[in-house]
């Protein structure tokens, strides 16, 4: 808008034309600075847009690269864990067949040692190996019958539990855990009786199980079924020979061994010939207890229980009458019947009379 002046220093007005070519010239100025200012802005935009673009593709490439190295590592791993495993399972395989490892050896020697020591003999249950899983034997028991060995080995340190599965109670309490188990079942009821067996840790293991003959102390025989006198089977014949000496000459059946609670049913007609039943033990401390009961349930006079007995009746009407015979022991014992005439000595006469 002024102009000083070189000569007397005095600030002079300028022209109204070059005033406004002065402010036209400062609007384009400005213009073309606010021009350059949106020019160097845009520049600037797209320079960060393109470092943060290199940025982006830099970190992408090192994420993909490290992406890389941890699927590398962990096909690796995968594949060392992979071969281990498998070393391991053939390992635990090779294992698992060695007798000496999965116990077999062991219980087949035991075998033999039970046969020759306690007269065992037949295997209840065949000897198989087990790795992993447990081992569940099954045994249907017959009270006082012989006993059974449940036998469990390992060659490995690794420790075996038994764990009993039913409710009938044991008279025996289970073994503590070990390399080896050996539980000696005597049963006290006919039932099934079930047990469990693992290894902890998992290893291989063998199980079997064996009939060895209840002793005497267990409620055993004191012989063997074939033992003619000790059977009771001399006894009884005795007994039967002297029945027929005096007329009783229809002999139902013969002696023969037996052994626990026996059951008799007899079928007889109206005013049948009497019935007699003998029993006998060779011990004198057995106890044979008679029960006889007619048609109708009502329970018959019978001897007093001894290791001797004579079971007679003579039926009124026809029907099937129940006798019961138990022992107080295991021991053997012998029977036979024979059928003597209705009105003879042997039969209602001498049932009178008593």
């Amino acid at each position: 808008m002024y102009i000083d002046c070189p000569f007397c220093g005095q600030d002079n007005l300028l022209p109204p034309d070059i005033v406004q070519a002065r402010q036209r010239q400062y609007e384009l100025d400005q213009q073309h600075y606010a021009l350059q200012i949106q020019e160097q802005e845009r520049a600037r935009i797209a320079q960060e847009r393109d470092r943060a673009r290199k940025q982006s593709s830099q970190r992408l490439l090192i994420w993909l690269g490290v992406g890389g190295i941890f699927v590398l590592l962990l096909f690796g791993s995968c594949m060392a864990l992979g071969y281990y495993t498998t070393q391991k399972e053939e390992e635990a395989k090779t294992r698992a067949q060695d007798p000496k490892l999965n116990g077999q050896a062991a219980l087949l020697a035991r075998f033999d040692e039970m046969r020759k020591s306690q007269g065992c003999s037949r295997i209840l249950v065949q000897p198989s190996t087990h790795s992993k899983e447990t081992s569940t034997i099954s045994l249907d028991m017959i009270k006082n019958d012989a006993c059974v060995h449940i036998l469990a080995a390992t060659g490995v340190e690794a420790k075996l539990r038994m764990k009993y599965d039913d409710k009938v109670a044991l008279t025996q309490p289970l073994p503590a855990a070990g390399q080896s188990l050996d539980y000696r079942l005597c049963a006290s009821e006919t039932a099934t009786h079930s047990f469990t067996i693992e290894a902890v840790p998992a290893e291989p293991f063998t199980t079997a199980a064996i009939e060895c003959p209840r002793t005497p102390a267990e409620g055993g025989a004191r012989s063997g079924p074939d033992d003619v006198k000790k059977a009771g089977k001399e006894r009884v014949q005795g007994m039967l020979d002297d029945l027929i000496k005096a007329g009783c000459k229809d002999v139902v059946s013969q002696p023969k061994v037996l052994r626990g609670d026996q059951t008799f049913t007899i079928s007889s007609p109206d005013n049948a010939a009497c019935y007699n039943l003998m029993a006998a033990s060779f011990f004198s401390d057995v106890k044979l207890t008679a029960a006889l009961t007619d048609p109708a349930g009502k329970h018959l006079p019978v001897p007093e229980p001894d290791s001797k007995l004579r079971i007679e009746y003579c039926a009124p009407k026809a029907g099937e009458y129940k006798l019961r015979l138990s022992s107080s022991t295991g021991d053997y014992f012998a029977t036979a019947s024979v059928d003597c005439n209705r009105f003879g000595a042997e039969g209602l006469k001498r049932l009178n009379q008593r």
